[in-house]
């Protein structure tokens, strides 16, 4: 196995294809990558700008190329001693649309498809008519208007027909109304044209009704779901249905490609995409180790709560590294700032709740609408556990399900892992915790309840309770207690507390203002005993704000007490354009937002329509003024027009810009620090595309627009070293990896005590040694503070750094 230096992420779509890729190999091998890091490749719905969609398991998406293109790229990096990971998806499919076979299989036969178990579907919900059918909630009006407006349409399918949705799902029809139909119709289109009906004829669908209602699916709008939906989603994306990974023949179709890529040696990593989606991780990740067929570089999108450290027991290198660019912000953070940050932001919006208490209330909201049908069936099967035993034959569903939803909304870690029908005692004791907050909380609900919930927990129930049904209960809480801390925490919490949104990240929690240098250097030792290949991530596809833009948010920290009497005379100036139509709270946000936004360097071009786009998703994705299902349009438009007249606005501009300077400065040391610390830290630095220079986007699809490698590739053959300060840094370091390999690979993490505001540590292996020197309070390097004179070594090459730079690092190799 092949552990990378550095990766580089690179987003593939049909405008970014394996040919474009091969191109920027030589690039890459230049910058000083080891290994690309690509997005996942296999057969996704058509036009996915994402590919996590995957509707084939055992193609690769043809909108990315062919095979011999993915050999070509593969071949071209083994030219330039360069290898690649592929991002990969178990814990879910693509449906809808037209292209995945085996849920077309399943709609058209039901529970009798050969497929059918490979999706978690529940064939028996409580709804009557949806016993034996799956839900179909992809319309984007109710069933009936659907229908009445020729937005439901029979057409001819090979030899047989199928219905559509929309001119866009296909949805098969059992095969012996087919056989009718081909009997019935044959091929005339006269008659195909009355069983669909006429749009506004109320009277001529009936035909059409009559056939749909007869099938193994019930069409409904989207906003169903919530309330009925009966198979395991990915979160709350209805198209995104969950599969049986565990299942041994579910698991070989959907690797089989995968292993022959690796086979072929044109694959060396895999990063495993959600990993808690997975009924048993370890089980999946010891499966993937013990049949891939060479070793390979094993990486898991796991996010960690601050007190959570990565399973031990997992067969992987470690994590994707949320984690880690979550330490990375809040090291340099100010710590003595909080206090004023924390006035500045009720100053402006007013009293506001605590992160946690946000928190909690965003995982009951979630639980209360969008998540509310899997809640629903979780108690169901809580109250088959409870009543298989008389001792608890008199627990309810409805009490069992208050209990789980107040249980969940106060679980600290996204899930909990059973191994067979064991809890680990860390396991327990967050459960335990949830468990005993919940009661606290609901004092109302009956103590036997929470007991009973304990006891699942616990292992404490025998026989004669049906603990096939207690191991279900465990797995599917496991299953629902990741998205509602996804949608809760990440997606709804994060998107209201807007007191310092650099902090608002996937992987962080707000309520952790600063980390210490202490607790630095403790967690980089930590990795480096446990996990240290895992990798280092500070932009991810997924993060809410970009590195750059984090960074320069970060920076009001820095000058908190010039952001807090800013802040409020930009509000006053705003007042003449609107701003008090605004939510306070939208308007800080927003504020913030466009510092973060503002070039570094020349002037913004589309940075307006960005932050429009930015703003309403934020927005709905807040779930206060507006919303995914329920968008409120009118207010989002407000928002927008403001927007655009604040940014033409002279007076606001001008004072805007006076102080934007100023948190610049500070931004871009924090800048480089922060990347000559992601280069040199224990762990595998990985860069996502065009972050290996200045680069402040908003969350998706901001953040993946086309970057303009030629303009890239041309800077760093002829840097500008004003402009250009954090491509020279990335390079030259990414250099430095590659000479010292082994330093970075094998090196030791020895903290340099430096004094309070000294971020300083030395990394050793053999002769070999680097030493990185942060003065934090000032952002600034102060080299006399190096003990240069221990080092002894004419070959000392000071590799970037000065006394006016932000950061120093003195590298000895022999």
């Amino acid at each position: 196995m092949t552990i990378p230096r550095a990766t580089y992420r690179l987003q593939l779509n049909r405008n970014f294809t394996f040919a474009d890729a091969e191109a920027l190999v030589p690039y890459l091998s230049q910058l000083g990558i080891s290994h690309v890091y690509l997005s996942p490749i296999l057969k996704a719905q058509p036009g996915s700008t994402h590919g996590y969609d995957t509707v084939d398991y055992q193609q690769l998406n043809p909108e990315l190329g062919s095979l011999d293109q993915f050999r070509a790229l593969t071949k071209s990096l083994h030219r330039h001693d360069m290898g690649a990971i592929l991002d990969f998806v178990p814990n879910h499919m693509g449906v809808g649309g037209a292209d995945n076979a085996q849920w077309l299989d399943v709609l058209k036969h039901g529970a009798a498809s050969q497929f059918a178990d490979w999706f978690d579907i529940d064939w028996n919900p409580p709804r009557p008519d949806l016993v034996g059918k799956i839900l179909v909630p992809f319309l984007g009006q109710t069933y009936a208007e659907c229908l009445k407006t020729g937005g439901l349409e029979v057409r001819r399918d090979g030899t047989g027909f199928a219905v559509w949705a929309n001119d866009k799902d296909k949805l098969p029809i059992r095969p012996e109304d087919e056989e009718c139909l081909c009997r019935e119709l044959g091929t005339a289109d006269a008659a195909i044209a009355a069983l669909n009906g006429s749009p506004g004829n109320a009277d001529s669908w009936s035909g059409l009704a009559a056939l749909i209602n007869r099938q193994h699916w019930r069409l409904a709008h989207f906003s169903v779901a919530a309330d009925d939906i009966n198979y395991r989603r990915f979160f709350v994306n209805n198209e995104l249905a969950g599969i049986k990974i565990e299942r041994p023949d579910v698991f070989e179709h959907a690797h089989s490609l995968v292993f022959s890529l690796i086979a072929e040696g044109l694959i060396n990593g895999l990063r495993i995409d959600h990993i808690d989606g997975l009924l048993d991780p370890k089980n999946y990740l010891e499966t993937l180790r013990a049949k891939s067929p060479r070793p390979i570089y094993l990486v898991v999108e796991k996010i960690l709560a601050p007190h959570e450290g990565l399973r031990c027991n997992w067969p992987i290198e470690g994590t994707t590294g949320y984690e880690v660019g979550a330490q990375l912000t809040r090291v340099l953070m100010q710590r003595d700032a909080k206090l004023t940050v924390d006035a500045a932001y009720e100053d402006f919006v007013g009293a506001v709740p605590s992160p946690e208490d946000e928190a909690y209330r965003c995982k009951l909201r979630i639980m209360d609408n969008e998540l509310t049908a899997e809640l629903a069936a979780l108690a169901r099967l809580f109250a088959r556990c409870a009543w298989s035993a008389p001792a608890t034959s008199d627990l309810t569903k409805a009490g069992l399900r208050r209990a789980l939803r107040e249980t969940i909304a106060h679980l600290a870690v996204y899930r909990t892992y059973q191994d067979g029908a064991i809890f680990s005692p860390r396991d327990r004791r967050e459960t335990a915790i949830a468990i005993a907050k919940a009661r606290n909380a609901q004092p109302q609900i009956q103590p036997d309840v929470f007991d009973f919930i304990a006891d699942v927990f616990g292992g404490r129930l025998k026989s004669p309770y049906d603990l096939d049904f207690v191991e279900r209960a465990i797995g599917r809480f496991q299953q629902y207690s990741g998205p509602v801390m996804a949608k809760g925490l990440e997606d709804t919490a994060l998107y209201r507390f807007n007191r310092l949104i650099a902090l608002n990240e996937v992987g962080a929690h707000p309520d952790r203002f600063s980390l210490s240098i202490a607790a630095f250097h403790d967690a980089n030792q930590r990795r480096l005993r446990t996990y240290p290949c895992s990798m280092i991530a500070t932009s991810t596809h997924d993060t809410k704000r970009s590195e750059d833009t984090r960074a320069i948010i970060a920076s009001i920290a820095d000058a908190p007490d010039l952001w807090r009497t800013s802040v409020l005379g930009w509000r006053a100036a705003l007042s003449e354009v609107g701003g008090g139509s605004i939510a306070p709270n939208d308007l800080y946000l927003f504020l913030q937002l466009l510092l973060g936004g503002w070039p570094l360097f020349g002037a913004p071009t589309d940075l307006g329509d960005r932050l429009k786009n930015a703003m309403i998703k934020s927005m709905r994705e807040a779930r206060q003024r507006s919303d995914w299902g329920v968008n409120n349009t009118a207010y989002e438009t407000t928002v927008c027009v403001f927007i655009g007249r604040a940014m033409t606005h002279a007076s606001f501009m001008d004072r805007f810009l006076e102080v934007r300077g100023t948190f610049a400065t500070i931004a871009r040391r924090k800048i480089l620090i922060q990347t000559a610390l992601k280069l040199t830290i224990p762990g595998i630095p990985d860069i996502y595309q065009g972050t290996e220079s200045w680069d402040q986007s908003f969350m998706d699809p901001d953040n993946r627009r086309p970057v303009n490698f030629a303009d890239l590739s041309q800077r760093l053959q002829f840097p500008d070293p004003e402009i250009d300060e954090k491509l020279i840094l990335t390079h030259t370091l990414l250099g430095l990896r590659k000479e010292a390999a082994g330093l970075f690979a094998l090196g030791s993490y020895e903290a340099i005590d430096g004094g309070e505001d000294v971020l300083a540590f030395e990394r050793r292996h053999g002769q070999n040694r680097v030493r990185i020197y942060v003065d934090l309070s000032t952002g600034h390097c102060n080299t006399r503070h190096l003990p240069l004179h221990e080092v002894g070594s004419q070959s000392m090459n000071l590799v970037y750094g000065s006394t006016k730079g932000p950061v120093a690092i003195l590298a000895e190799k022999q």
